[in-house]
């Protein structure tokens, strides 16, 4: 049977064991927040998942916001799936906090941004 000393240390235990795997949550998920800028190969896209996209007026406000970027080429929209395709420039530095501040400017939050280079 365990004493009052025996619970106290493993609850001690526990908490030092739980306070590491949530600073190894916090490092892990703000790496892939913070996704380094690459430069777009020809036929690069970026496909972004956007929530609460769901009519052609919520696509026309983000499609114009991402039109503004210097990396676009195009933009097709998807609302079916709720999903907006970035045709990148040849050479264009992408940056995925740029994309994610364009859709949060128009209102919208992304769920995923999804990259795809073309095979050389």
């Amino acid at each position: 049977m365990l004493c009052r000393k025996g619970i106290a240390r493993i609850m001690v235990m526990f908490a030092a064991d739980l306070r590491r795997a949530l600073i190894s949550l916090v490092f892990v998920t703000s790496a892939a927040l913070m996704a380094p800028a690459w430069s777009a190969a020809q036929g690069a896209r970026v496909e972004v998942t956007v929530n609460g996209m769901v009519c052609s007026f919520c696509a026309r406000g983000i499609e114009r916001n991402l039109r503004r970027l210097a990396l676009t080429q195009a933009v097709v929209v998807d609302l079916k799936q709720h999903r907006v395709t970035i045709n990148v420039k040849p050479g264009a530095v992408v940056d995925d906090q740029q994309i994610r501040k364009a859709i949060r400017d128009s209102g919208f939050d992304v769920r995923e941004i999804r990259t795809i280079n073309p095979v050389p």
